[in-house]
């Protein structure tokens, strides 16, 4: 009986390790799709997850599994999963090689894209905001810390342009900052803009 019962115990546990050894398209099929769409291209609320930077993935998921960014228990299942660093890394840099969606242009106020445009490449130094392109990369693809915003969708974006007091990670309390210092005219003529992208 107590042979039994070990064999039982070790079976589940290799069947409830199993998809921690899964290939990372795999994964992705099981933990991802329902909100991120296939490829990481979905259509929803949820953010696109094609093309984003590896780094950043790990680093969101790594906020969520601390509770410093809140997404109502959305993640847990996955995070049950993926245990450690390496298999985050692993779904990471599978999204990452993922070709990405393209932005949402139908019906974007041309002029509005235009002042957007303006505040992407120079800012606006007088009210202290940076230029979109030193972290986000000249066509939005992201950099080492900041992510991809080219492609995603607008209604996702504005939820993250807005200025929140709930906690964040380190990383988005300096975007905190930068959108302090800009107006609604600003934030709706760049979400203008990163919808051309």
């Amino acid at each position: 009986m107590r042979r039994w019962i070990l064999a039982a115990l070790l079976g589940w546990g290799w069947l409830a390790g199993a998809p921690a050894r899964a290939e990372p398209a795999q994964l992705a099929r099981q933990l991802c799709v329902s909100c991120h769409g296939v490829d990481g291209k979905g259509p929803g609320v949820a953010p696109r997850l094609a093309g984003q930077q590896a780094a950043y993935i790990v680093q969101q998921l790594q906020a969520f599994r601390l509770h410093q960014r809140a997404d109502g228990g959305a993640h847990q299942a996955a995070l049950a999963v993926l245990k450690d660093e390496a298999a985050l890394r692993q779904l990471a840099d599978f999204f990452a090689a993922r070709k990405p969606a393209l932005g949402a242009a139908r019906g974007v106020d041309a002029g509005l894209a235009a002042a957007g445009r303006k505040l992407y490449a120079e800012g606006n130094l007088a009210v202290g905001t940076p230029p979109c392109f030193s972290c986000h990369g000249e066509r939005g693809e992201g950099g080492s810390a900041a992510p991809r915003l080219a492609g995603q969708l607008p209604d996702y974006l504005a939820r993250r342009m807005r200025v929140s007091d709930a906690p964040q990670p380190d990383s988005a309390m300096e975007m905190q900052e930068i959108l302090k210092t800009m107006s609604a005219d600003d934030i709706k003529a760049l979400l203008a803009y990163l919808a051309t992208l």
